[in-house]
C-alpha cells in the first residue's frame, strides 16, 4: 500500500523544524488511535477514549519520547527492524495538538451527556485518523502546510 506523501502534493519546503520522528511510528500511532475511536463511537466503551487524550496531552507536553504508547511502538519497530523514514516533526507535533483538542472535546462532551456533540466530534477526528492510518495522509498536516504559508505560528 503506497502513502500519500503530502509534502509533494503541497509543495512543502523542508526542514520546518530541524527535528525529525519515524513516520512509521506515527502511523501506527494513527491505526492504535483509529482503533480506539472506533470503539469509542460504535460501543458502549466510552472510557477507552481518555487513553489516547492522556498520550496526546503526553505527546503535546511532554515530546513522543514520553508516550508509552509510542515507546512500546517503537520497542516494536526496532525488533522487527523496520526500516524508519524520518519526516519533519514541526507538522506532526501539530497534527498532535489537533488530536488533543478533538479527544479533549469528545472526552469533554461525554462527560458533560452531550453524546451527539461527543460523536460529531469523534466521527471528525475518524476522518481525519482514518486517512492517515490507511493511506499515509496527514489531514493536519496538511493544515499546518498551509497555515505556515498564511505566516501563521502553530
Amino acid at each position: 500500500m503506497n502513502s500519500i506523501n503530502f509534502s509533494e502534493q503541497v509543495g512543502q519546503s523542508c526542514p520546518i523544524t530541524p527535528d525529525l520522528v519515524d513516520s512509521s511510528l506515527t502511523r501506527i500511532f494513527s491505526i492504535f488511535t483509529f482503533s480506539v475511536i472506533v470503539v469509542y463511537v460504535f460501543t458502549p466503551f466510552k472510557w477507552l477514549m481518555f487513553w489516547p487524550m492522556v498520550e496526546f496531552a503526553i505527546r503535546v507536553f511532554g515530546g513522543i519520547k514520553f508516550s508509552p504508547t509510542c515507546l512500546l511502538i517503537k520497542a516494536g519497530l526496532d525488533i522487527s527492524h523496520v526500516v524508519t523514514k524520518k519526516v519533519n516533526a514541526g507538522p506532526k507535533r501539530f497534527a498532535a495538538k489537533i488530536g488533543l483538542l478533538f479527544t479533549l472535546l469528545m472526552s469533554l462532551s461525554f462527560v458533560l451527556d452531550w453524546p451527539i456533540l461527543s460523536m460529531v466530534f469523534g466521527i471528525i477526528s475518524l476522518i481525519a485518523v482514518g486517512a492517515e492510518a490507511v493511506f499515509g495522509f496527514c489531514v493536519a498536516c496538511l493544515m499546518y502546510t498551509y497555515l505556515k504559508k498564511l505566516g501563521l505560528k502553530v
